[in-house]
């Protein structure tokens, strides 16, 4: 003869069990439906390798709302390790991510490198650059406004082009050697 709480304690179970895997099946989908994601960015200047990493995720219409980005910078011969946090905390109004890295030349033959945040050219007050020696330390940014990192904001000298001192071209551009776009896109996988 059959319990006759069985069958209802079936459904009961199967329900719970149904409940407790419901949020482990939608974390799984991933991003596609709103879940985290993170995107990277590589470039290599002379001994220093740079990454960055640029942490999203999609709102309710499929829009990346990236909040946080950390560029490292690894010497290849010392194995310093310089690591600075880019967070910006209203991220739905501030997009001013990183949006490129550049290797450019020196004067002195040491290649620098500049992490910079560009709409081209829509809003000046919302462009930036940040400026790295060729061991990884920061020298400083031309920042006006947007986002906060994780070390001590450092104004640029009124002489840091003679100071630092870039290798220019005839028009009087810095003297790129590599430039990589740092996107923020979620990539759909192959």
């Amino acid at each position: 003869m059959m319990n006759k709480y069985l069958p209802g304690f079936c459904v009961l179970l199967g329900l719970s069990v149904g409940c407790a895997l419901f949020p482990l099946l939608a974390y799984a989908a991933g991003p596609a439906t709103g879940g985290p994601y993170v995107n990277e960015a590589k470039l290599h200047c002379e001994q220093l390798d740079v990454k960055v990493e640029t942490f999203c995720q999609l709102d309710k219409s499929a829009e990346e709302q990236c909040f946080l980005q950390r560029a490292q910078l690894r010497h290849g011969i010392t194995g310093k390790l310089t690591e600075k946090f880019y967070l910006y905390e209203n991220y739905l109004k501030d997009q001013s991510l990183i949006t490129g890295m550049l290797c450019v030349k020196g004067s002195n033959k040491k290649n620098k490198v500049i992490l910079r945040s560009t709409n081209l050219g829509n809003c000046k007050g919302c462009e930036w650059s940040d400026y790295f020696s060729e061991t990884g330390e920061f020298l400083g940014s031309d920042r006006t406004m947007f986002g906060a990192t994780n070390s001590k904001p450092k104004k640029l000298p009124h002489n840091f082009d003679e100071k630092i001192s870039y290798e220019t071209d005839a028009a009087g551009n810095m003297v790129t050697i590599e430039e990589v776009y740092v996107d923020r896109r979620l990539r759909k996988e192959k």
